[in-house]
């Protein structure tokens, strides 16, 4: 099964279109700390650890981002991880957090995460 893509455009258009959308960056925790653009700050090889959290969201979009511009290892073994859990709809972002998200919305506008659209 090959991953899509998703670009900003169509995650800003879920949002306004009020259907929850779970961006996960993969990144390890050190990288994540040098850049944060939002979303859940899960490992890509810590999916599986996390999956009673994540599980919830299993039904909706979810999201991989990693800072590489697309392909990354990272988001393939998270989407393969996610996909195990049974999580039906799991895109990457197209571009990477950085071309594809902070360069084109800002650094204001953080990755959204589903939790706060859903009542936990």
């Amino acid at each position: 099964m090959t991953m899509k893509t998703i670009d900003f455009n169509e995650i800003l258009g879920f949002i306004q279109a009020g259907q929850p959308v779970l961006c996960i960056d993969v990144r390890e925790p050190y990288r994540q700390a040098t850049l944060d653009a939002g979303g859940w700050k899960i490992p890509y090889n810590e999916i599986a650890r996390h999956a009673e959290l994540l599980l919830p969201f299993k039904d909706g979009l979810t999201v991989v981002c990693c800072l590489r511009p697309s392909g990354s290892q990272r988001t393939v073994i998270a989407f393969e991880a996610l996909r195990k859990l049974g999580f039906t709809d799991v895109r990457e972002l197209k571009n990477g957090l950085y071309q594809g998200w902070i360069l084109k919305v800002g650094r204001n506008v953080k990755l959204p995460v589903a939790a706060q659209n859903l009542e936990i």
